[in-house]
Protein backbone atom coordinates (compact mmCIF):
# COMPACT_ATOMS: atom_id res chain seq x y z
CA UNK A 1 0.00 0.00 0.00
CA UNK A 2 1.16 3.46 -0.50
CA UNK A 3 2.46 5.47 2.24
CA UNK A 4 1.30 9.09 1.11
CA UNK A 5 -2.49 6.96 0.39
CA UNK A 6 -2.21 5.54 3.76
CA UNK A 7 -1.52 9.06 5.50
CA UNK A 8 -4.27 10.59 3.80
CA UNK A 9 -6.70 7.75 4.96
CA UNK A 10 -5.37 8.42 8.13
CA UNK A 11 -6.25 12.30 8.15
CA UNK A 12 -9.72 11.47 6.63
CA UNK A 13 -10.77 9.25 9.06
CA UNK A 14 -9.71 11.71 11.90
CA UNK A 15 -11.39 14.34 10.38
CA UNK A 16 -14.95 12.00 10.16
CA UNK A 17 -13.61 11.05 14.51
CA UNK A 18 -13.94 14.66 14.57
CA UNK A 19 -17.23 15.55 12.90
CA UNK A 20 -18.93 12.97 15.17
CA UNK A 21 -18.14 14.32 18.27
CA UNK A 22 -20.27 16.34 20.11
CA UNK A 23 -20.45 19.97 20.29
CA UNK A 24 -19.41 20.44 24.00
CA UNK A 25 -15.97 17.56 22.81
CA UNK A 26 -15.16 20.27 20.08
CA UNK A 27 -15.54 23.15 22.20
CA UNK A 28 -13.28 21.59 24.36
CA UNK A 29 -10.64 20.96 21.82
CA UNK A 30 -11.36 24.86 20.69
CA UNK A 31 -10.42 26.00 24.21
CA UNK A 32 -7.18 24.15 24.42
CA UNK A 33 -5.60 25.97 21.23
CA UNK A 34 -2.70 27.89 22.21
CA UNK A 35 -1.71 26.82 25.83
CA UNK A 36 0.25 23.81 27.22
CA UNK A 37 -1.43 21.11 26.46
CA UNK A 38 -2.45 21.94 23.21
CA UNK A 39 0.80 22.81 21.97
CA UNK A 40 2.21 19.32 23.31
CA UNK A 41 -1.00 17.18 21.34
CA UNK A 42 0.16 19.66 18.26
CA UNK A 43 3.99 18.54 18.90
CA UNK A 44 2.39 14.62 19.38
CA UNK A 45 0.01 14.90 16.15
CA UNK A 46 2.36 16.60 13.83
CA UNK A 47 1.52 19.98 11.87
CA UNK A 48 -0.67 18.71 9.48
CA UNK A 49 -3.07 18.07 12.27
CA UNK A 50 -1.92 20.46 14.18
CA UNK A 51 -2.90 22.89 11.38
CA UNK A 52 -6.13 21.04 9.99
CA UNK A 53 -8.93 23.19 10.07
CA UNK A 54 -11.03 21.26 12.44
CA UNK A 55 -13.88 23.19 14.00
CA UNK A 56 -12.01 26.49 13.40
CA UNK A 57 -14.94 28.90 13.16
CA UNK A 58 -13.63 31.78 10.82
CA UNK A 59 -15.10 35.38 11.12
CA UNK A 60 -15.97 36.51 7.12
CA UNK A 61 -13.41 39.23 6.11
CA UNK A 62 -14.54 42.21 4.50
CA UNK A 63 -13.83 42.19 0.54
CA UNK A 64 -10.78 43.66 -0.42
CA UNK A 65 -11.47 47.76 -1.98
CA UNK A 66 -11.00 47.76 -5.34
CA UNK A 67 -8.55 50.83 -6.39
CA UNK A 68 -7.39 51.99 -9.76
CA UNK A 69 -9.00 52.83 -13.09
CA UNK A 70 -10.55 49.48 -13.44
CA UNK A 71 -12.98 49.63 -10.97
CA UNK A 72 -15.35 52.36 -12.01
Amino acid sequence: MDRQNTYGEYLSQVGMRYNKLSDDEKDMLRAIRGTQQGNVLSKVLGTELALADMGRKRTPTAAPKRRGLATR
